[in-house]
Parts: C-alpha cells; sequence; structure tokens
C-alpha cells in the first residue's frame, strides 16, 4: 500500500467517523438550535475529508471526475454555512416571533 493509498484510507474512515458522530448528535440533541450545529459539520468536515480522500486515490476515474468531485466539496463547503445560518434564522423567527433588535434591515427606536 502506497502513502498515498493509505493517507486516502486514513481521510475516507475521518470522514466516515465525523459523519457518524454529527449523526449521532442530532439524535442525542433535544433543542434546534443544538441540533443545527452537528448538522453544519455533517455538511463540511465529513464532505471535506471524504472528497480529498477521493482525490487522492484518483478514483473518479479521468481528471473531469475529479474536477466535479472537488467541485462538488467546494460547493458544500461555500454553502453549507450559508444554509445553517438560514435555518437558524427561521428557527429562531418560528420560536420566538421575531429576530431581534439591530440586525440588518431593521431599525431601532431612538
Amino acid at each position: 500500500m502506497s502513502p498515498a493509498q493509505l493517507a486516502a484510507q486514513v481521510l475516507l474512515w475521518a470522514g466516515v467517523a465525523a459523519q457518524l458522530a454529527c449523526c449521532a448528535g442530532v439524535w442525542w440533541m433535544r433543542d434546534v438550535f443544538d441540533r443545527l450545529h452537528y448538522t453544519a459539520g455533517a455538511a463540511t468536515v465529513g464532505p471535506a475529508l471524504i472528497g480529498t480522500s477521493v482525490v487522492l486515490t484518483g478514483g473518479a476515474g479521468a481528471v473531469s471526475g475529479t474536477v466535479e468531485v472537488v467541485a462538488a466539496t467546494a460547493v458544500l463547503l461555500l454553502l453549507g454555512p450559508v444554509v445553517t445560518h438560514a435555518l437558524g434564522r427561521a428557527a429562531r423567527r418560528a420560536l420566538h416571533g421575531d429576530i431581534g433588535e439591530g440586525d440588518i434591515g431593521e431599525k431601532a427606536d431612538p
């Protein structure tokens, strides 16, 4: 086994372990905001590790397959925090009926 294959195996198993830990966290937590922390990790950490593993092994086939893996991982890493933030705002609005004073776009009374 070459060093690249060993590194790919370690990254793959670390990604799988991260996904399982995030799933356990979502299952264990009772509050929507606590669960949101684990879903954010599941959308960023696991896919980054697994995508890096696929790129190291060349498991996607040709160069175009590797580009697709890198693009998919980049989209998850860039949009994961945006989706997490939007879900957090929606959950706060649903639970409390407001977003709070001083948020962008809202003017506080003097």
